[in-house]
């Protein structure tokens, strides 16, 4: 799902490789929510309802990522602008993808809701690293090159966070009534 990118040579080129790499990586096992006991109750549209929001929100934020600006520059400063552009950006997406998850109902069966609230601390911890490493970066000296290497080191910390959390149907496997919905809602198919 990560589009591959080029980068500058300069101090970014190592990085932009590694950002590429941390960035693109499939996660190495996806891990389900355990199983809870499922409601008996539970309203199939406004199961499929609530799924199509939990995967829209996660394939908009999947999307967004896809869109990164490219990194590099020829001199420091362009090098600091155009991380800087990269935090911005990847900021905003994980602002959006909080938002969207916040925003989403409780869920029809317990499963969904520990689901919701795993995605919800993993994009909440990658987008407070991510403000974080553009303030730091912004407050930083006009020739700061550590600075650089600590947004660079704070993009990447918050690209491992999202790592467990581009799956939604895989965290729902253990809830039967969340997976038939997933097979329909339109934002959970690819």
């Amino acid at each position: 799902m990560c589009a591959a990118r080029k980068t500058s040579a300069g101090l970014l080129g190592a990085a932009g490789i590694a950002l590429a790499l941390a960035g693109c990586s499939p996660d190495p096992a996806p891990q389900a929510a355990p199983a809870a006991p499922s409601s008996a109750a539970a309203d199939p549209a406004a199961t499929v309802a609530w799924m199509n929001g939990f995967c829209g929100t996660v394939k908009d934020f999947v999307e967004g990522n896809n869109k990164m600006p490219s990194g590099g520059g020829e001199t420091i400063e362009a090098i600091k602008k155009s991380t800087s552009d990269q935090l911005g950006h990847y900021a905003a997406i994980l602002g959006k993808t909080v938002d969207g998850l916040s925003a989403l109902p409780a869920a029809p069966v317990p499963a969904g809701e520990t689901a919701k609230q795993d995605f919800l601390g993993k994009y909440t911890s990658a987008r407070d690293k991510t403000v974080k490493a553009k303030t730091d970066l912004d407050a930083s000296k006009k020739d700061d090159t550590a600075a650089q290497g600590r947004a660079v080191e704070g993009l990447i910390a918050a690209q491992k966070d999202t790592h467990g959390a581009l799956d939604p149907v895989a965290a729902i496997l253990g809830a039967p009534e969340l997976k038939a919905a997933a097979a329909t809602a339109e934002r959970c198919r690819s």
